[in-house]
């Protein structure tokens, strides 16, 4: 197939957005740009094999992940040092890293910057050797919201909210030992944000100095928050100007290792991995090509 050919691969539970038009948008489009597609709709069961074969069949230029963060991670891992581009349409209830990357949430206007865009090297952050990160992952606090959220079977901003205010009554702090490559400590933290990133899809910035291909990511420790410095940090957060905080931590690297001394739940781009006793985390310097607005100034 040659090598015009993009695969849209669309997740019709993500988010709340009426996903009715979406194929003739997609279909519109392609014919504005005069370009060849397909599409692959998800059903939940054996998604990335599925997807696999589909990239197999078709080599496309590029493949557009239609859903939220969780289906952006299933298609950057088919594509992982394949040098196919990644697009994004956002279609999730938070949408991170098309947040990050200035993708808007109208799909005509997504769709536009995958014809007109630039596809950029970018970092991939890997954890425990078997998952891969491209935006924001963590345990603690924020995993403990996720969960909240995904029980409640609410979907869209305003259920983030009430997980969040959910979570917020029943936060608590925790042990870790963070290793980092030769240095080691231990410390008391209600999160620890493993970020090849700035902010969460909320717009909370937690990592001010982010770059994406850098060949570095963060690690952001949350330690305890008096109940009374919560709106001063929020607000510092919107602002960026956590770092200066005097309850977050930021350390650079490009190897980590997070020993925690009870289970703790963990997070990858929005999707919950289970309870773990250890994280390790390492970096794959440009290993994916993604599709961004020309004026994105991380690059």
């Amino acid at each position: 197939m040659a090598q015009s050919m993009y695969l849209f691969i669309i997740n019709p539970k993500s988010g709340t957005t009426d996903k009715s038009e979406l194929e003739s948008i997609i279909e519109s489009t392609c014919y504005k740009y005069n370009r060849e597609y397909t599409i692959y709709t998800t059903t939940g069961e054996n998604d990335h094999e599925k997807v696999k074969d589909q990239v197999t069949k078709y080599q496309p230029k590029a493949v557009v992940a239609c859903g939220g963060d969780g289906t952006v991670n299933l298609v950057a891992r088919v594509l992982l040092d394949t040098g196919i581009e990644l697009g994004i349409i956002p279609l999730g209830s938070a949408n991170g890293l098309a947040s990050e990357l200035e993708i808007p949430e109208d799909v005509e206007e997504s769709l536009e910057i995958i014809f007109e865009g630039q596809a950029n090297p970018t970092d991939v952050v890997v954890i425990n050797k078997e998952h891969i990160s491209l935006h924001l992952s963590d345990v603690g606090f924020n995993a403990k919201m996720i969960k909240d959220f995904e029980e409640s079977g609410d979907r869209g901003k305003l259920a983030y909210a009430r997980s969040f205010f959910n979570s917020l009554r029943d936060k608590q702090s925790t042990f870790f030992t963070v290793e980092l490559n030769s240095k080691s400590f231990e410390v008391e933290a209600e999160m620890i944000v493993f970020a090849n990133a700035s902010s969460y899809g909320t717009g909370a910035i937690i990592n001010p100095d982010s770059s994406m291909s850098d060949g570095k990511f963060e690690i952001v420790v949350f330690k305890p928050i008096p109940f009374g410095e919560l709106v001063s940090l929020t607000f510092s957060s919107f602002f960026g100007d956590v770092n200066n905080s005097e309850f977050v931590d930021i350390y650079k690297t490009d190897h980590a290792k997070i020993l925690c001394h009870t289970n703790e739940l963990l997070q990858i781009d929005g999707e919950l991995k289970g309870d773990v006793k250890e994280v390790e985390v390492d970096i794959k310097k440009g290993a994916i090509q993604v599709i961004m607005p020309l004026r994105h100034s991380l690059y």
